[in-house]
């Protein structure tokens, strides 16, 4: 009995000491915009991307749209509207955007995409800056997408923009 009680604090133990060894949240900063994900990932760059991260299981990038640069769309243009263009422009039919963080927050939406024999899913995310949209793409593989979600919606809502 001992050593049945001795061995299941021994296992408690090692949990204990193990489950805070994930990663750790970091923040990356560029061109006014930061986005917190984990140590995980890795800046680098991208051309057309105001801030690009890779990982083992994922890609971030976050590109910033200046409004007068917009054909169709102005300073008075709501945050949908520039979400639909987006949805429109990448031709996803079935794709329907939703929100997160309420008025002038976050929409978003995802979708599923084969490419170069690979099955891949991206969690998009747009936001609404002073003189800019914002697109959040996030993507894995569509296997991992699942265990990987609620961290993506949590990344993609701490973009932080018009950063002085």
């Amino acid at each position: 009995m001992k050593r049945k009680i001795f061995s299941i604090l021994l296992i408690a133990t090692a949990l204990f000491v193990f489950a805070g060894c994930g990663p750790s949240a970091k923040t990356f900063t560029n061109d006014g915009i930061s986005i917190t994900a984990n140590d995980d990932f890795k800046q680098t760059s991208k051309d057309g991307h105001s801030l690009y991260l890779e990982s083992d299981y994922a890609t971030i990038s976050v590109k910033r749209e200046k409004i007068a640069d917009l054909s169709g769309l102005d300073e008075n243009s709501p945050l949908r509207d520039y979400t639909d263009s987006v949805i429109s422009n990448n031709s996803l039919t079935d794709v329907t955007a939703q929100n997160f963080g309420g008025t002038g927050g976050y929409d978003y939406f995802s979708y599923d995409k084969a490419e170069d024999n690979k099955e891949l899913t991206y969690f998009v995310t747009t936001a609404k800056g002073s003189d800019s949209f914002y697109l959040v793409t996030i993507q894995s593989k569509k296997s991992d997408f699942k265990t990987y979600e609620e961290n993506f919606k949590t990344w993609a809502k701490s973009l932080k923009y018009d950063l002085k």
